[in-house]
């Protein structure tokens, strides 16, 4: 089953492993599934792991529309839905995570538990929402080659660029493989979105919110008011780890996803 019809689109979906409880994963912008390989690889033979390519971008299609956080909040139940899970454990990184907030704050019914990576509760600054809306519109008329130099380093730490130069070549590669006429649709939706902040207050399920160090992108001071304003979640911050943690530190992104699952979440089913 590798597309799935959500809402309109064919998404493309992995779905790997076999037990009893379900981890879906959501990608950050500019990014595909594969950004979680290591933690479905390390999950897979205890949990059932599907992750999914956003619409508009890696394998799924690019539709007219439905790129507002709200509407992607919407396709994610609606997976649910069309792959026959009650509720998730879910697991979002940036963009994933914006969604992911929406989850709590609206769909908390779906969810066992929430771990939302690198990622921002509130709405863009008016600075960072001109700068990104110039950076789309460059990839929109000039390719990405105009914007991929900057783009990088908001993306990875300097430790793991300093330290992994062919990983991060790998990921500006399948980056700049994909159609940039969904990524400029999904960046157009979801940098103006408007802040989760207010509503979080009536979400009750468990969250763990993880951030690098390094993070440039959402550092972890906006993981902190998050986590200030959600009633029942963690806060990790990995000191080493910029906008990628799950990619720049697998073992510890992994570890931590597990513990959280097993004894956090599991002493309050």
């Amino acid at each position: 089953m590798p597309h799935v019809k959500v809402n309109g689109c064919e998404y493309f979906v992995r779905d790997v492993g076999d037990g009893d409880e379900t981890i879906v994963f959501g990608h950050g912008y500019l990014m595909t599934h594969r950004l979680f390989d290591q933690q479905i690889e390390a999950l897979r033979k205890e949990y059932r792991c599907i992750a999914f390519d956003w619409r508009g971008q890696g394998m799924s299609e690019i539709t007219t529309g439905g790129y507002d956080v709200r509407d992607l909040a919407r396709d994610v139940s609606e997976l649910l839905n069309v792959m026959d899970v009650d509720r998730c454990h879910y697991v979002g990184l940036s963009m994933g995570g914006f969604v992911g907030f929406r989850l709590l704050a609206h769909y908390g019914e779906r969810l066992h538990s929430a771990v939302l990576l690198d990622s921002d509760a509130g709405a863009e600054s008016l600075w960072r929402w001109m700068k990104y809306q110039t950076m789309i519109s460059m990839v929109d008329h000039l390719g990405y080659d105009s914007v991929i130099d900057r783009v990088i380093p908001l993306m990875f730490g300097e430790t793991f660029r300093r330290e992994h130069p062919d990983k991060v070549q790998a990921w500006t590669e399948r980056i700049t493989a994909q159609d940039p006429r969904g990524i400029v649709r999904a960046g157009r939706g979801i940098f103006s979105r408007e802040s989760a902040l207010p509503v979080l207050g009536q979400a009750r399920t468990p969250t763990l919110l993880i951030v690098g160090g390094e993070d440039k992108t959402t550092p972890p001071e906006k993981t902190a008011t998050a986590h200030d304003a959600l009633p029942n979640s963690r806060m990790l911050v990995l000191p080493q780890a910029g906008h990628s943690s799950a990619i720049e530190q697998p073992d510890a992104v992994t570890n931590a996803i597990r513990r959280f699952l097993t004894e956090d979440v599991a002493s309050t089913a």
